[in-house]
């Protein structure tokens, strides 16, 4: 059985990121679901954007893009983040260098996750991992709170069967867990080295103790080993961001992979 072809905010290497263009486009390539990023605005509405504050040479207002990072998320009203076209990349900015083959599409916002839900809706069998950007600092909203609006967006649209909860905040997910015992949540990891490589089994065991159906690791840190502990105690397997053709081969006796070029992977 293949992964899952997940596109990584709606496949960032081919459509501008985390825009409905993004998601439209993942779904007429044939992707089984998108990963995308969800934050709460000023006004408590859940916004799908992926860094803290709008990113520079990305979003754009009246024209002009922002030349250093703007203002926080959580800091604008919804239709103040609305006033930005976050669909195209300044042309000679390093993130348009680092995305090539990007087809742009002028006039994108960033887009409420109901929004995202309703356009994706009608796809039979297309899932949406929602990772809570959430952790412990000045710049994001506070957990628990984010949890329960995204939970509450989602089961207001009747879609929690095709969404799966990520994030690297558990906090965020046991929160989830406990509101709706139905909800799945696969538990993310960062680079294991970032944070001194350690002991596998007792962080995996903790997923499961917490009500984790899955582990969501670095795609580098998806070793044979590790894939061998995780399946040994019944958790489902994705891998993010694996975007090299050997890489999505080596790893494709997991659940999912999210990537950015999910035309790549459906090559394959």
């Amino acid at each position: 059985m293949r992964p899952w072809n997940i596109a990584h905010r709606g496949g960032a290497g081919l459509a501008p990121e985390n825009t409905l263009a993004a998601f439209r486009d993942a779904m007429a390539r044939g992707a089984d679901g998108a990963e995308l990023d969800v934050q709460l605005s000023h006004d408590g509405q859940v916004v799908v954007h992926h860094d803290w504050r709008l990113m520079a040479h990305v979003a754009r207002q009246d024209g002009i893009w922002l030349a250093q990072p703007g203002p926080r998320i959580k800091d604008l009203t919804l239709a103040q983040l609305r006033a930005f076209d976050i669909g195209r990349a300044e042309p000679e900015s390093d993130y348009a260098r680092a995305h090539p083959d990007v087809r742009w599409a002028d006039g994108e916002q960033i887009p409420l996750l109901s929004k995202v839900i309703a356009a994706v809706k009608d796809t039979a069998n297309f899932h949406l991992l929602v990772e809570l950007k959430c952790d412990g600092s000045d710049d994001s909203a506070d957990p628990l709170a984010l949890a329960d609006a995204a939970l509450a967006a989602v089961r207001d649209a009747d879609f929690l069967s095709r969404v799966i909860f990520v994030g690297f905040d558990w906090r965020a997910l046991a929160r989830v867990n406990q509101a709706a015992p139905d909800a799945r949540c696969w538990f993310t990891t960062d680079d294991l080295t970032k944070l001194g490589s350690p002991p596998l089994a007792p962080l995996l065991e903790t997923i499961k103790k917490m009500g984790g159906e899955g582990w969501f690791p670095n795609y580098e840190d998806a070793t044979p080993a590790a894939i061998a502990l995780a399946r040994a105690l019944g958790l489902r397997l994705a891998a993010w961001t694996v975007n090299d053709p050997a890489d999505m081969q080596r790893l494709s006796s997991l659940d999912a992979l999210c990537t950015d070029r999910p035309d790549f992977l459906k090559a394959l």
